[in-house]
């Protein structure tokens, strides 16, 4: 399988100039990208299955105001990006910290992937980059939440990386790539609105990769991927944060 060196991303840099100057916003918000119809991730050479990412409208008022923590994570877990969106900012308004940060992390994370599969490579790094942030805060040492952590973080550097890649940059821009706002805003123009990253399955254990496969350029070997991070975490885990 093809590898890629991942590096170590320094998090949580200051975005503040940035958020006054775009339309990327680290708050929950109901006005993030409207979803894409009929998304569906085309098939590979390689024998893995391909699959689409699901886009819904928003949830209504009722639904969000009367939604669930277990809920959200259904969604999140089906890969339901948006609606998961607008339930956890329903529970995020009600919240008190620390479940409140931790909430606006796991927020932040589903906004993040809904860009990454809307083509929004920028929008993706700095919605996961600030998501992974707010859960690295919680300093977790073990537990779903820790692992959920733990795989954003490393999805993060991988989607950071095959941005690299993609920019072919030399020496030079590469040494001025340190993980900070500046790096996300020049990798984030390169093929910006391009298809680089889709879903696929080992036909194994049904685990969902984000493989990066850019105009078929791994037509003749297995493309770079990542484990697609999943939730596995209750409301009663939720709940006991509070009591840390």
């Amino acid at each position: 399988m093809a590898t890629l060196k991942l590096i170590s991303l320094s998090l949580c840099p200051s975005f503040k100039r940035h958020f006054r100057d775009t339309n990327i916003n680290p708050t929950p918000v109901s006005s993030i990208s409207p979803p894409l119809q009929n998304t569906r991730s085309d098939s590979n050479p390689i024998n893995l299955k391909s699959f689409s990412i699901s886009y819904r409208f928003s949830a209504s008022e009722d639904e969000a105001e009367n939604c669930s923590f277990d809920e959200a994570v259904e969604l999140f877990n089906r890969r339901e990006y948006y609606k998961c969106h607008d339930l956890l900012e329903a529970l995020w308004n009600k919240a008190e910290e620390p479940s409140r940060t931790l909430i606006h992390g796991i927020l932040q994370c589903a906004v993040g992937f809904h860009h990454l599969f809307n083509r929004n490579h920028r929008g993706a790094m700095m919605e996961l980059g600030e998501g992974v942030c707010k859960l690295r805060k919680m300093d977790f040492k073990s537990g779903p939440f820790h692992q959920f952590e733990r795989d954003i973080s490393a999805a993060l550097d991988f989607i950071y990386q095959t941005q690299i890649e993609l920019a072919a940059c030399g020496d030079d821009l590469c040494v001025a790539m340190d993980q900070s706002e500046r790096s996300y805003l020049l990798l984030g123009g390169y093929a910006a609105g391009q298809h680089l990253y889709k879903l696929q399955s080992d036909s194994d254990d049904q685990t969902m990769y984000i493989v990066f496969s850019p105009d078929g350029s791994y037509a003749n070997g297995e493309p770079p991927r990542v484990k697609l991070p999943i939730l596995n975490a209750t409301t009663e885990l939720l709940e006991a944060c509070d009591y840390y």
